[in-house]
C-alpha cells in the first residue's frame, strides 16, 4: 500500500509528466528549477496573493532531533516548502519507542509537519548527485549534522554557495564555530550542564542537580535559528546576497539566561571571588548545589530584591506564582492582601514572611480570583498535561487538533506566531518516510531511468513503492 500522502506534482504544467531531462549530468544552469519568489499575503507583486511570510521559498533540511527540525516547521507553517532529507533508516525520531504506526511517533510528529520526506544515504557515492540538485533549486539550507559528518559529506558552506552562491546556510553546532570548545559533542542535557543553566534551574535529588525535562537549550536555539534565517531571506530580498547563519546551543542556553549574566567591574568582585576560590574547594568538598547556592547568596553584596514578591507561594490548597514586580504591582499586592506597602519597601524579609503567612490563609482560585480582580500578576501552578484541555490555549490557537492519514487525530502544539496578513499555519501533517522522493527528485530535474536507477543502486528510497516499507531496522 503506498505511503504517499501530500505529494505534490513533480515539475511544471506543460513538460513532459513533470520529468526533467537530468539523465546523468548537471542541466545547464538557464534549466534549473527556479523557485517563484512569493510576496507577503495581501497583493504581491503584479496583483498576486500570497498566504504565508515563506510562500515560494524552498527549504533543504539536513537535520536531526530539535532544533532544526522545529525551526523548519516554524517556516513550513508560514508558506515554506521543507524537503526533509532523511538517511535510509529514517530520522531518529521514527524508531522513538512510543510507535504509533509507519514510523510514526509523538516526537516526529511535534515537529515535522508540513514538510516532505525526501530518504538519502549520504554515504553512497551517487549522494553527491542529488545534494547537488536539491541545493541548486533551494534557497534555504540548515544542517545540524555533526561538523565532522558536514565537513566529510560536503554539506558545508563554503562547498554549497559554489553551487548556488544565493543559498541562506543555516548551521547549528553544541559549542559554536571558532572557540577551543568548537568541536565537541554536546545535546541539551549536557549543554544546560555547560551554560550553568542547570545549577540556575535549582532543583536536586539527593544532593545531585536535575536537568529541565524541556529541552531548554535546543529550543531556545531553534528560536533564535528562525530569526536568523528570516533575517537572512529579507537581506537577500534587499541585497540578492545569501549568506551563513550560525547558531549554538550554548548560545541558546545563555541567551534565556540574560537576566543573570551580567559583571559590572568595581561592584560585582565578589563573583570572582566566588568562581576562582570558594567554588573549587566546595566541588572539591562535593557540596551540593543548595550549599553552593548558599555560599554564593552570602558573597552577594546586593541579593535580589524581588525575592518576596515575585516566586511561587504555598496556598492553602496549592500553589500560586506572584508576578508582582513593578511599583504599581506591589502597591496593588499589599492592598489586595491587606500588608503595609512601607515594609515591601524597607524590610523585605519581614514583609516575604508576613506575605507567605497570609496566602496560606485561602485556596488558590480564591486567591486569584482577587488578585487578578486587583491588576495583580498572578497564576495557579498547572501541570503541562492541563494546558492541553485549556480553554484559553484553545481559543489562542497554541493547542491545535491534527487530523493524520497514519496516527489519526491528535492534539498538540499549534502555531506559537500570530501575522495579521500573512498567517502561519499547519499546512499539513508530519510526511511518511521517503513519501515524496520521487516527485522531489523528478521536479529538480532527474529523469525516470535516473531516479530508477538511483532507487536500484540503494542511494535513495522511493517510499510509495509497497516492497519498500520504512524499516527503522536499517542502519544509517
Amino acid at each position: 500500500m503506498p505511503l504517499c500522502h501530500g505529494c505534490v506534482p513533480g515539475g511544471d504544467a506543460g513538460d513532459d509528466g513533470g520529468r526533467r531531462g537530468r539523465s546523468g549530468g548537471l542541466p545547464p544552469a538557464d534549466r534549473r528549477p527556479r523557485v517563484e519568489r512569493a510576496l507577503p499575503h495581501g497583493r504581491g507583486r503584479g496583483g498576486r496573493s500570497v498566504s504565508g511570510p515563506f510562500e515560494g521559498v524552498t527549504v533543504v533540511e539536513f537535520g536531526q532531533f530539535v532544533v532544526v527540525p522545529f525551526c523548519t516547521q516554524l517556516l513550513a507553517d508560514g508558506g515554506a516548502r521543507v524537503i526533509k532529507v532523511e538517511p535510509p533508516s529514517g530520522d531518529s525520531y521514527r524508531s522513538w519507542p512510543d510507535q504509533l504506526g509507519a514510523g510514526e511517533t509523538r516526537q516526529f510528529l511535534i515537529k515535522n509537519r508540513g514538510k516532505q520526506s525526501l530518504s538519502l544515504d549520504l554515504a553512497h557515492p551517487r549522494a553527491p548527485e542529488v545534494v547537488r540538485a536539491l541545493v541548486e533549486a533551494a534557497d534555504v539550507v540548515l544542517v545540524n549534522l555533526s561538523p565532522s559528518a558536514v565537513a566529510r559529506r560536503g554539506l558545508d558552506y563554503d562547498s554549497l554557495a559554489k553551487i548556488n552562491p544565493g543559498i541562506i546556510y543555516g548551521a547549528v553546532t553544541a559549542y559554536g564555530q571558532v572557540g577551543p570548545e568548537a568541536h565537541l559533542p554536546g545535546m541539551d542535557v549536557v549543554v544546560q550542564a555547560r551554560s550553568g543553566l542547570l545549577a540556575s534551574l535549582g532543583a536536586e535529588q539527593d544532593g545531585v542537580p536535575l536537568h529541565s525535562e524541556v529541552q531548554v537549550a535546543d529550543y531556545s536555539t531553534a528560536m533564535l535559528l528562525y530569526g536568523g534565517i528570516a533575517s537572512a531571506l529579507f537581506v537577500r530580498e534587499r541585497t540578492g546576497t545569501g549568506q551563513r547563519v550560525d547558531v549554538s546551543l550554548l548560545g541558546g542556553a545563555l541567551a534565556i539566561q540574560n537576566n543573570s549574566l551580567s559583571h559590572v567591574h568595581g561592584r560585582d568582585d565578589w563573583r570572582i571571588d566566588f568562581v576562582e576560590d570558594r567554588l573549587p574547594k566546595l566541588r572539591n568538598a562535593t557540596a551540593t548545589r543548595s550549599v553552593v547556592e548558599s555560599e554564593r547568596r552570602a558573597l552577594r553584596p546586593d541579593p535580589p530584591s524581588h525575592t518576596a514578591h515575585y516566586r511561587v507561594f504555598r496556598t492553602a490548597n496549592g500553589f500560586l506564582a506572584v508576578g508582582a514586580g513593578s511599583p504599581g504591582a506591589r502597591r496593588k499586592l499589599c492592598e489586595a492582601v491587606g500588608l503595609e506597602l512601607e515594609l515591601a519597601e524597607t524590610d523585605l524579609e519581614e514583609f516575604g514572611q508576613r506575605l507567605e503567612s497570609a496566602l496560606r490563609e485561602r485556596a488558590s482560585d480564591e486567591w486569584a480570583e482577587l488578585l487578578l480582580s486587583a491588576d495583580v500578576p498572578v497564576a495557579k501552578v498547572r501541570h503541562i498535561d492541563e494546558l492541553l484541555f485549556d480553554a484559553h490555549a484553545q481559543d489562542e490557537g497554541l493547542i491545535a487538533e491534527y487530523d493524520h492519514p497514519v496516527v489519526g487525530r491528535y492534539r498538540g502544539l499549534g502555531v506559537p506566531i500570530r501575522m495579521g496578513a500573512t498567517p502561519l499555519r499547519a499546512r499539513r501533517p508530519s510526511p511518511a518516510f521517503a513519501a515524496h522522493t520521487v516527485d522531489i527528485l523528478a521536479e529538480v530535474g532527474f529523469d525516470d531511468d535516473v531516479i530508477e536507477s538511483l532507487c536500484a543502486d540503494g542511494a535513495v528510497i522511493d517510499g510509495r513503492v509497497a516492497e519498500q516499507p520504512y524499516d527503522n531496522s536499517r542502519s544509517r
